[in-house]
């Protein structure tokens, strides 16, 4: 009897070391990727592979309620454009970028400045691009500048845009990832999230805009890309200066540049206004 019962708790010590090992080796393998079949694989998905020929401009997803609350499993994805660099063609092509992705919330400054025309009430900004975020900063910093300085522009009202890359400026143009956007904004304005849309951040130093709209555009505006961009920068800029929502067509049928295009170019009596991305298109 002594000796049965003092073989007991080896066995039971046995036992309890092996699930021990089981248990540590299960944990092991959902920590370090890669070791169980459950574990992702070590990828760059920054990096563009090089095959030798000229990357092409994706085609745009259908649109669809996306869940921004999820955290994007990539940190960013590639730059794709035309074998041209002009930034003029570039400005003009859309970029693979995904509905949900959702960054760190690191913005840095896009360096340089640029001064508007000479006479006007001087507008100091600044443009910043979320950090990992594989869209173009000096391209959108560009865009911002010369659409913003248009005399079709909120120039038309006597302002000269400068842009630079100190710390004192008016207000700060932001290129972020979709889930960054929302989860600024959306205690601000209300849900982003649903139409998956910018924002002018009231209260704040930022105009927010929305990365994946910017890549791929909105099948309600169109397929003008260009002016779709346009549009994206006077309408938040424009809440910015104090201008409201329009629900009404403009002068030759058009959409304000107030009206959400990005959601419907559908006026309150029913009619569809024409794209606009101008305070003042008939102006030149």
């Amino acid at each position: 009897m002594h000796a049965r019962a003092a073989g007991r708790p080896r066995v039971v010590r046995r036992a309890m070391l092996a699930v021990g090992a089981v248990a540590v080796a299960l944990c092991v393998s959902a920590v370090v990727p890669g070791i169980s079949g459950g574990g992702a694989s070590t990828v760059d998905v920054g990096a563009t592979p090089d095959t030798g020929a000229p990357p092409v401009p994706s085609a745009r997803p259908d649109e669809s309620i996306p869940t921004p609350e999820q955290p994007s499993g990539r940190r960013d994805l590639p730059v794709r454009g035309s074998a041209s660099q002009d930034p003029d063609t570039q400005a003009g092509l859309r970029f693979p970028l995904e509905p949900t992705l959702r960054l760190g919330g690191r913005f840095v400054t896009v360096p340089g400045s640029d001064a508007g025309p000479a006479v006007g009430r001087r507008v100091t900004y600044r443009v910043e691009i979320e950090e990992g975020l594989a869209l173009d900063g000096p391209l959108f910093a560009a865009m911002v500048q010369n659409t913003l300085n248009d005399p079709r522009s909120w120039a038309r009202d006597g302002r000269a845009f400068d842009r630079t890359d100190g710390a004192t400026a008016s207000f700060v143009v932001r290129l972020s990832s979709p889930g960054t956007l929302h989860r600024i904004c959306s205690p601000i304005v209300g849900d982003t999230g649903r139409s998956n849309v910018s924002c002018n951040a009231t209260g704040t130093p930022w105009v927010m805009i929305n990365g994946w709209r910017w890549a791929q555009g909105s099948t309600a505006y169109g397929d003008d890309i260009r002016g779709y961009r346009q549009m994206l920068i006077n309408h938040e800029v424009g809440h910015r200066l104090g201008n409201q929502h329009s629900t009404r067509c403009g002068p030759g049928g058009l959409a304000p540049v107030m009206m959400q295009q990005t959601k419907s170019r559908e006026a309150a009596n029913g009619k569809v206004c024409g794209a606009n991305p101008w305070p003042y298109p008939s102006a030149g």
